[in-house]
């Protein structure tokens, strides 16, 4: 059966006429004909829908939502201060340094590993 709605419906027709001259004897075999083709149209369909939706999902892909990174702004604002602190009391502007350096980077790997 193909996607045209008048084509399939002459080709079911065909098929009753079919049937009703072979006789009764035949319309087991008219009948599994039919559905046959009656699954490959549905098969068909099934699979253009399957590959439309991964082509959809493919250009979503790798794009991480904003409020995601908001999130992780605010975590990193947020560890960024008593850390600053700890750090300054402890080790001076080398410890700043430090805990700065480090929460830039968790933030860049954390926003590249959402790409992927």
């Amino acid at each position: 059966m193909t996607n045209n709605p008048q084509r399939q419906q002459d080709e079911i027709a065909a098929a009753l006429r079919a049937s009703r001259e072979l006789g009764p004897e035949y319309d087991e075999a008219v009948a599994a004909s039919l559905v046959e083709r009656v699954d490959d149209t549905i098969e068909e369909r099934v699979k253009h829908h399957v590959a439309r939706q991964m082509g959809a999902n493919e250009g979503r892909r790798g794009l991480p939502a904003n409020n995601v990174r908001m999130v992780l702004s605010l975590v990193c604002l947020g560890i960024s201060i008593p850390t600053t602190a700890i750090a300054a009391g402890m080790a001076g502007a080398a410890g700043i340094f430090l805990v700065w350096a480090g929460l830039i980077a968790f933030y860049l790997i954390s926003v590249t590993g959402l790409r992927r």
